[in-house]
C-alpha cells in the first residue's frame, strides 16, 4: 500500500475510532462514578465476592465448604486478589477491575460487529454503544461482581465463533484462540460453560475434515492446563469436580408456575435498565429523580426490537450468502442458550429474574440490535431514521444520569 493509500485508510477509520473512544469514555465515567457513590456491599452479593478475593490475597485460600460463592470459578477472584494485594484491600479500588473488564467487553463487542459489518463501521460503534450505555452494565462495572468477567468470556466466545464460521481453514492461530476462549470461560463463570461447549461443537463440525492431533491439542489443552487444577482442587476439597451450589436465600424459591411469567418477564426486562439492591431487591430507575421507569416500557422496547429484527432478517435472508446465514444461526443459538439457561436456573435452583445473566450473550445481542436499528434495504439512512437514532442516544444518556441519581438517592 502506498503512503497516500495508507493515509486515506487512516482517515476513513478515524471517525470510527474517535466515536468508539467517546463511547468508552462515557462508560468509564459512569462506571467509576458508581464505584464512588455505591456503598460497599450494596451491589449484588458484593461482600461475598470481596471475601472470596481477600481470602486469596491474605491467606492464599479458596473458599472452603460453607463459604458463600464457593461454587464460582476463580478467575475473577484471582485477578481481584492481585488488585487487593496492591491496594491494601481497598474495596473501591478493587472495583476498578470490573471497570477494566467492562471496557474489554465493549471492545470485544466492537470487534464482533466489525467482523459482521466490515463496510459499516458505524454499526460496530453502535453495538459498542448499546453495551456501554446500558445502566445495568455501568452499575455492575462499578461493583465487585464476577458477572463482569462472564460477559467478557461470553463475548470472546462469540468472537471466536464468528471467526470460525467466516474462516475456510482451521489454522493453529484459530485453534489456539478458540481453546483460550474456552479456557477463559471455564475459569470465568458457569453461565458461559454451555456457550463454551457450543464453540467447541461449532469448530468440530465446521472443520471436521481438517482437525489433526495438533489442532485438538490447541483446542483442549489450554483448558486442561489453565483450569484443570481447579477441578482437581474441588475433588480433593468437596469430593466432586464442582463445589456444592450456594442458594441465594435460606428459603429456596424457584420458578414453578405460569402465573409467575408476567412478574418474571417484567423484572428481567426492568433489570436491564434497573438498579440492584443487595442480592434480591431491585430498585427501579427514577427518570431524573421524578418517577420510576415502568417495566412495561422496558418490555415494549425489547419486544419492538425483537419483532423488528425478525422482520429485517426475513427480508434480508434471500440476499445473504451461506456464511452470513450460518453466522445468523450461531448468533441466534447464543441468544437462545442464554435465555434457556437463565430460565432453567430459575426453575430448578434459585428464582433469578435478572438480566445480568443474559448479558453473557451481549456480543450477539448488541450487533443484532444495532443492525436492526440501522437496517436499510438499499442506500443510506433516511433523515427520519438518523433522527430516531439520535433520540435513542439522548434517551440512553438520560437513563444513565437517572441511574446515578437513583443510586445516590437510594444510598443517601
Amino acid at each position: 500500500m502506498t503512503r497516500s493509500g495508507f493515509l486515506a485508510a487512516v482517515e476513513r477509520r478515524r471517525p470510527d475510532r474517535w466515536a468508539l473512544g467517546a463511547v468508552i469514555a462515557v462508560f468509564i465515567g459512569f462506571a467509576v462514578a458508581y464505584t464512588r457513590i455505591t456503598p460497599i456491599g450494596a451491589s449484588p452479593d458484593e461482600l461475598s465476592h470481596l471475601h472470596y478475593m481477600t481470602g486469596i490475597s491474605d491467606h492464599l485460600q479458596l473458599p472452603p465448604a460453607g463459604e458463600p460463592e464457593r461454587q464460582q470459578p476463580p478467575l475473577y477472584y484471582l485477578l481481584g486478589a492481585v488488585v487487593a494485594k496492591l491496594t491494601g484491600d481497598d474495596a473501591r479500588l478493587i472495583r476498578l477491575l470490573s471497570v477494566v473488564l467492562g471496557v474489554l467487553t465493549i471492545l470485544t463487542v466492537y470487534a464482533v460487529a466489525r467482523r459482521l459489518f466490515p463496510h459499516r463501521p458505524a454499526l460496530a460503534v453502535g453495538a459498542a454503544a448499546l453495551v456501554a450505555l446500558l445502566p445495568e452494565t455501568q452499575y455492575l462495572a462499578g461493583a465487585i461482581n464476577d458477572d463482569n468477567v462472564a460477559w467478557l468470556a461470553g463475548a470472546l466466545l462469540v468472537l471466536a465463533g464468528v471467526v470460525a464460521v467466516q474462516s475456510d481453514l482451521l489454522t493453529p492461530r484459530l485453534a489456539l484462540g478458540s481453546g483460550l476462549a474456552v479456557a477463559l470461560a471455564v475459569l470465568a463463570k458457569e453461565t458461559v460453560w454451555i456457550l463454551a461447549l457450543l464453540l467447541l461443537a461449532l469448530v468440530a463440525v465446521r472443520f471436521a475434515r481438517q482437525i489433526r492431533a495438533m489442532s485438538a491439542v490447541l483446542l483442549l489443552v489450554p483448558t486442561m492446563v489453565l483450569a484443570g487444577w481447579w477441578f482437581v482442587r474441588n475433588a480433593v476439597e468437596f469430593g466432586s469436580p464442582l463445589p456444592p451450589l450456594h442458594p441465594i436465600t435460606a428459603q429456596r424459591q424457584v420458578f414453578d408456575s405460569f402465573a409467575q411469567v408476567r412478574g418474571y418477564v417484567a423484572a428481567t426486562a426492568l433489570s436491564i435498565v434497573g438498579m440492584y439492591g443487595n442480592g434480591a431487591h431491585l430498585v427501579g430507575i427514577s427518570i431524573l429523580g421524578v418517577r420510576p421507569l415502568p417495566s412495561t416500557v422496558a418490555i415494549a422496547a425489547i419486544g419492538v426490537i425483537t419483532v423488528a429484527a425478525c422482520i429485517a432478517v426475513a427480508r434480508s435472508w434471500g440476499r445473504w450468502d451461506t456464511v452470513r446465514r450460518r453466522v445468523a444461526a450461531i448468533l441466534l443459538a447464543v441468544l437462545l442458550v442464554a435465555v434457556a439457561q437463565s430460565v432453567l436456573n430459575s426453575a430448578t435452583f434459585d428464582l433469578q429474574p435478572q438480566a445480568r445473566y443474559l448479558l453473557v450473550a451481549v456480543a450477539a445481542a448488541a450487533p443484532i440490535t444495532a443492525w436492526t436499528i440501522g437496517w436499510r434495504r438499499t442506500g443510506g439512512l433516511s433523515p427520519l431514521r438518523g433522527s430516531a437514532i439520535a433520540v435513542l442516544v439522548v434517551v440512553a444518556l438520560v437513563l444513565d444520569v437517572s441511574g446515578l441519581i437513583t443510586a445516590a438517592h437510594t444510598t443517601a
